[in-house]
């Protein structure tokens, strides 16, 4: 079992049941701020975090689904958090074994190094749970894909998916090695 992490004001730990307002408030905003300009306003701001919060609750209602759920806690408020597990499209990227699902941070919480900790507390988890390799996705224009290249993931793929309507280029990033993730 990892052991909570702290430093300065904040603590990195798993998610749990009475955390899904939280993440899903963290996820709406991220989403609002981070596409804005992105993507359809309209669309964003028609986001709901009552139904992320429902999605989120039967998430963290499944403890035995190998679905790894971490929480950036500042001052009691989840400002962040990261979601990981199997790779869901091992056809496709047959040589990882592991996915990060979302890596969301509250435009508060940015450009302070918990994306990074965050991160590395999910390579962790994932390799101690037996996984090796793992992918991300994010939309192409979005300012996260320079921040996974930083640490060491190497584009694989690109494919247009529809979001709200609209055509999207998504780029899909590996670490061959989660090692390089490892403090």
């Amino acid at each position: 079992m990892m052991k909570d992490g702290h430093r300065d004001n904040h603590m990195i730990r798993p998610a749990r049941p009475g955390d899904e307002y939280g993440i899903a408030r963290v996820h709406v905003s991220s989403w609002q701020t981070t596409y804005a300009g992105m993507m359809d306003a309209e669309f964003l701001q028609q986001l709901s975090v009552t139904q992320r919060e429902e999605g989120w609750a039967r998430s963290l209602g499944e403890p035995e689904s190998r679905r790894y759920i971490l929480v950036l806690e500042q001052q009691g408020e989840i400002t962040g958090f990261i979601s990981g597990g199997a790779n869901r499209q091992r056809v496709v990227h047959h040589l990882y074994d592991a996915e990060i699902y979302a890596l969301y941070l509250l435009q508060s919480a940015q450009s302070n190094g918990y994306g990074r900790e965050l991160l590395q507390h999910m390579a962790r988890l994932l390799y101690e749970g037996g996984y090796r390799a793992a992918i991300i996705e994010a939309l192409k224009d979005n300012p996260a894909v320079d921040f996974y290249r930083h640490l060491g993931a190497m584009p694989l793929s690109e494919q247009t998916i529809r979001v709200g309507g609209r055509l999207h280029r998504e780029v899909t990033l590996g670490w061959k090695d989660l090692n390089v993730l490892l403090p």
